[in-house]
């Protein structure tokens, strides 16, 4: 593998831990603000800002990667792609999943910013955060998917 693409992997690895550490953090605030009736601070909006900036990097580092390393070819012949779950998922769903999770994220700090009451931007928060959560975790190619998982950490290629 050449460097390029090493590390773009390394960097699309990495960042997604981010994308998933805040998406933790903006769905337990906005649940914590929601179900315990606080006001919204600028850090629950800061977080929901992070996770959203960091899942669009996410995804930017993700096209390149796919352009990068010949899957656009796969876009051109869905018939071959549909028939071998480990190309489908990286040349269709996975992809797929996270651009929808993306757009989510970015709906649910819309709808936050435009409540009238901090509980209802806690709640859109957290109820539009956690789909998007939902649809990144389901979308992540974990070890044990048998064919087509990666390590849960690429380092440059040291691991």
């Amino acid at each position: 593998m050449d460097i390029f693409n090493l590390v773009l992997l390394t960097l699309h690895n990495l960042t997604r831990w981010a994308v998933v550490v805040f998406g933790v953090l903006a769905i337990v605030r906005g649940f914590s603000g929601w179900l315990g009736k606080k006001p919204w601070k600028k850090l629950d909006n800061q977080t929901g800002l992070w996770y959203n900036n960091l899942f669009d990097i996410q995804l930017l580092l993700g096209i390149v990667l796919f352009f990068s390393r010949g899957w656009q070819s796969a876009l051109l012949n869905f018939g071959a792609v549909a028939g071998t779950s480990s190309v489908r998922f990286f040349a269709m769903e996975h992809w797929l999943l996270m651009l929808i999770g993306l757009i989510l994220a970015h709906v649910g700090r819309v709808q936050s910013k435009k409540a009238h009451s901090d509980v209802a931007k806690h709640k859109r928060a957290a109820l539009w955060f956690l789909a998007s959560f939902v649809l990144l975790l389901v979308a992540i190619p974990w070890p044990f998917m048998a064919g087509y998982g990666r390590p849960l950490l690429r380092f440059f290629g040291l691991f």
